[in-house]
């Protein structure tokens, strides 16, 4: 019978009884073959039994080749293992964990024992720290054999296992501890091993389970200064939570006659740059110390405590400026040098603490010590240069569709309209590549969709034999026509009956301009211009499509409007001129929205949000603003499509629409808001709010109450690159005159007394922001105000923004303001607040 009828009979039978007969008689050609035939019909849909694992385990020449044909998770008959192994052994048997696991520790040691394998000293180490995890004591795994004591237990120190692993009442933590109190381990080795696995740097689990290993040691103080060189090794670790227990550990030793002080000292040289406050905490005991036991330490000490400076947590700097206060010299010139350069970082506190080692600087009070921030400005706009030739049209088209650019559509809308004419079957075939780029957005939503959709439409309509590219696109596109569907937004309504209008002016040859194009950056129109245009289509007698005449009118800047009335009027006749009322009539908006569209001044709602986590539910605080979507006609004007959208816009469409009417953006940021930035839980679109942000700044308007709201929320952000965006906005406006520091204040501090955001993104932030001028400085100290008189009861790290208060009010020289010392009275009788209080009243303006 041929190999591949047999194994297939004993197989399919199961004849479990004739499978180590049939793999012994096998030569070494033959179990390559066996080996593939296995594999052809487990890939023809044979399940894994018994029979196959063994043929795959007596037939594979590596542990790769066993892994694709046999599970691990698959049961291993173990004494039909042992039969086979009685005649053949696997030569790579001991080196493959994916099979041994399966086996055991004790009956691969049983194994090894009869000469079958010769075990991997990481197999090993892996297999031993799984055995807790048997149904055999823990007796039986140390002591059945010896070498697991004299060679495997040490294993578990140089390789990575899962010693770290609980399970049940059994632990590798105390196994090892109770070993060496019996003295069946070496404890020195033990301790050693441990600190020797920190270094090996497994994982930051591995790391911190062997140092608390040695910690449970309860090692001596001889046994410490023995092993202090491996300790100081520790403090290179990328690891920093590692540098707290082992200062805990050293701090037992530190004055003893055997510890090396300056060896530690330069070992723990990194140390004081950490931004971490438990780590400096733990280095200002453990180095205060050395500088009360040892004198000649002393001035090494306290230029090594300098950059600790840079961190700015009060009590931090205070602990450090009290050790360099008593143990420092106040006359050493060199020290006097190198502490000025840290001066800018020192707050009020810890500068008075130090004030007879800063040297004097004569005219202090007259120089400025902030470095100089120049007025500017976030964007300056720019000129938009039109499309001028139609050879620079088929070069520019294609990329209008592959990029996406929120602005590059108008350009291009503006020069088909002008030179539509000109386009023949040779242009035609020349905007191929534009066609492609148009076809691969078929599988995209929203305005991009739409403008492929409409580009497609055109060519279609000028190709008139066609193309294989425009009729593929016949079949993925709906006509232009059939665009809109039942839940498409009001606002991309809008778009298509604007882009349907145009369409018909292409298809009747007119050459008219499209009059929404923006002249300067990002999406301003100059209105001379939009007269000029307008001017045209009076010349041809054409009305303007409308979308398009109110989308124009809404980008146009209000400036000079006195001027522009007057050449529109001369320029224009009495019906030309009426198109342009809502420029001219300062009440036209006023009279036909809700002012709260208008200005942006929604109300905000608290509420709560249910989230599911899998069967449970939990709430969590929001804030969301109440607006809601209205029924409109599809005569409407393009500002009532534009304010009641405020769902199914995504990605580079909300730029769009923001600059769809820069003016009235209010309802735009609401919906975001509202979306993904409501609660503190469900914040995403990071990327989209930042490019929203960053659009929204670019415009140089003043903002609305709806802008401090997403503002304040993005301040709070998760993703750094948002947040950062959002702080750069704040230091960019606050100190404009226009700018309302006290609303963003009020917002900030309603979502702190609310739970919605954490006080630290705030505190971190300002931090780093102080002392960028004096200006910002007392915009920061007006937003405290704001902030802590919105804030209605202790929070969490509250203690935090006092300090920082308490640290502008010096840089000011100003006095606690009326308002927050009726908050610190509130606050008085809390334990953690009680020193900043104290101090903060103190300084208190005297009408109180």
């Amino acid at each position: 019978m041929l190999i591949e009828d047999e194994l297939k009979t004993i197989y399919l039978n199961y004849r479990i009884k004739e499978i180590i007969p049939f793999l012994i008689k096998l030569t070494p050609k033959e179990k390559r073959e066996t080996a593939a035939i296995l594999k052809k019909f487990l890939n023809k849909g044979w399940g894994h039994n018994h029979i196959s694992m063994l043929t795959a385990l007596a037939c594979s020449r590596t542990p790769d080749e066993y892994g694709k044909l046999a599970p691990g998770y698959y049961a291993v008959p173990v004494n039909l293992v042992d039969e086979l192994f009685d005649s053949h052994v696997p030569q790579w048997i001991g080196d493959s964990y994916s099979f041994l696991r399966n086996i055991g520790y004790l009956k691969v040691l049983e194994w090894e024992q009869k000469g079958y394998l010769k075990l991997n000293d990481e197999t090993g180490a892996l297999l031993l720290s799984e055995s807790l995890v048997s149904d055999h004591s823990a007796e039986d795994i140390l002591f059945t054999y010896p070498q697991t004591l004299t060679a495997h237990i040490w294993l578990l120190f140089e390789y990575s296992s899962d010693i770290t692993y609980h399970y049940k009442e059994k632990s590798w933590k105390t196994l090892l501890k109770d070993l060496a109190d019996q003295k069946k381990l070496d404890r020195s080795r033990l301790l050693k091993s441990s600190l020797d696995a920190v270094h090996l740097n497994f994982s930051k689990e591995h790391n911190t389970w062997f140092l608390d290993f040695f910690a449970n040691l309860e090692p001596t103080g001889n046994e410490i200064l023995v092993l202090q060189d491996e300790l100081f090794s520790v403090f290179h670790s990328s690891q920093h939570s590692l540098f707290v227990p082992v200062l805990k550990i050293l701090s037992a030793v530190i004055t003893e006659a055997g510890f090396k002080t300056a060896d530690f000292l330069s070992a723990a040289a990194a140390l004081p740059n950490l931004q971490i406050k438990n780590t400096l905490n733990q280095l200002l005991q453990t180095i205060e110390k050395i500088a009360k036991e040892y004198k000649e330490y002393r001035e090494d000490i306290c230029f090594f405590l300098l950059p600790v400076f840079l961190n700015k947590e009060a009590s931090i700097q205070s602990k450090t400026a009290k050790i360099i206060v008593k143990y420092g010299d106040p006359d050493s010139e060199n020290y006097k040098t190198e502490l000025d350069s840290y001066r800018e970082n020192l707050l009020s506190d810890t500068g008075i603490l130090l004030e007879k080692f800063l040297s004097s600087h004569e005219n202090d009070e007259e120089t400025e010590s902030y470095p100089i921030v120049k007025n500017s400005v976030w964007h300056q706009s720019q000129p938009v240069s039109s499309i001028e030739t139609l050879n620079d049209f088929i070069f520019f088209a294609p990329q209008v569709f592959s990029k996406n650019n929120p602005g590059d559509f108008d350009l291009f809308l503006d020069a088909l309209m002008r030179f539509n004419t000109q386009i023949d079957e040779e242009c035609l075939m020349q905007l191929e590549p534009a066609f492609k780029a148009a076809v691969k957005v078929k599988e995209s939503v929203g305005m991009h969709h739409l403008y492929a959709t409409f580009f497609v439409a055109y060519g279609l309509i000028k190709h008139k034999k066609g193309t294989p590219i425009l009729n593929q696109a016949r079949k993925d596109f709906p006509d232009l026509e059939n665009w809109v569907g039942k839940r498409t937004p009001l606002i991309f309504r809008a778009y298509h009956q604007m882009l349907l209008g145009i369409f018909e002016l292409l298809k009747k040859g007119k050459k008219l301009p499209l009059l929404s194009v923006s002249d300067h950056s990002p999406c301003w129109i100059d209105i001379r211009t939009l007269i000029d245009k307008l001017k045209i289509y009076q010349e041809h007698k054409e009305l303007p499509v409308p979308f398009d005449l109110e989308r124009a009118i809404l980008r146009l800047r209000k400036h000079q409007l006195t001027d522009s009335q007057k050449y529109a009027q001369n320029e224009l006749s009495e019906d030309y001129f009426k198109l342009l009322n809502p420029v001219f009539d300062p009440e036209y908006f006023k009279n036909r929205y809700e002012k709260s569209y208008l200005d942006g001044s929604f109300g905000r709602k608290m509420g709560v949000r249910k989230i599911y986590r899998g069967s449970s539910t939990e709430e969590t605080p929001e804030l969301i603003i109440p607006i809601e979507n209205k029924e409109i006609s599809t005569e409407a004007p393009l500002l009532e499509h534009l304010f009641n959208s405020y769902h199914g816009v995504y990605d580079r469409d909300l730029i769009r629409i923001l600059y769809t009417a820069p003016y009235f953006s209010g309802s735009v940021f609401a919906k975001k808001c509202n979306e993904t930035l409501s609660n503190a839980v469900y914040q995403y679109d990071s990327r989209i709010n930042t490019e929203f942000l960053d659009a929204w700044m670019k415009l140089e308007l003043p903002f609305q109450k709806v802008h401090y709201l997403f503002l304040s929320a993005a301040m709070f952000s998760k993703d750094k690159t948002f947040s950062g965006t959002a702080f750069e906005a704040i230091i960019l406006k606050i100190v404009s005159d226009d700018f309302d520091i006290d609303t963003l204040g009020i917002m900030i501090g309603e979502k702190i007394s609310f739970g919605l955001v954490p006080v630290k993104r705030l505190t971190d932030a300002l931090v780093g922001i102080m002392n960028l001028s004096s200006s910002h400085n007392r915009a920061f100290e007006k937003l405290l105000i704001s902030i802590l008189t919105a804030i209605d009861h202790p929070v969490f790290n509250l203690k935090k923004i006092l300090e920082i208060y308490y640290e502008l009010l010096h840089l000011n020289q100003s006095e606690t303001d009326y308002a927050v010392a009726g908050r610190l009275k509130e606050w008085e009788n809390v334990n953690n607040l009680k020193i900043i209080i104290i101090k903060l009243k103190t300084n208190e303006r005297k009408t109180l």
